[in-house]
């Protein structure tokens, strides 16, 4: 991950604490840079995440679920504009 989307996921996770999301902060942090990269040129897949967090698969997309309806919030607007939010994967 580049400086930038690592910074953006750091602030994505602190502001991520700000809502009551009722997940483990690992899984959290999972499923943020998952987010991150998803809007770079090196775009992680979740087995990856998976891999390098020790978080499960089925943990992560779960929490992608819980996540998602916030990611106009916690996501840096500096990192990602609105209409790029539209990009992300939408759970079902």
């Amino acid at each position: 991950m580049s400086n930038q989307a690592v910074e953006a996921a750091q602030e994505a996770v602190q502001k991520s604490e700000e809502i009551d999301i009722r997940r483990s902060p690992i899984s959290v942090a999972a499923v943020v840079i998952y987010m991150i990269t998803q809007f770079s040129e090196e775009k992680k897949l979740l087995k990856d995440i998976s891999q390098a967090t020790g978080v499960a698969e089925g943990t992560i997309r779960n929490s992608y679920k819980d996540l998602y309806p916030y990611a106009s919030r916690i996501i840096p607007s500096w990192f990602a504009k609105e209409d790029e939010l539209r990009n992300l994967y939408v759970p079902y």
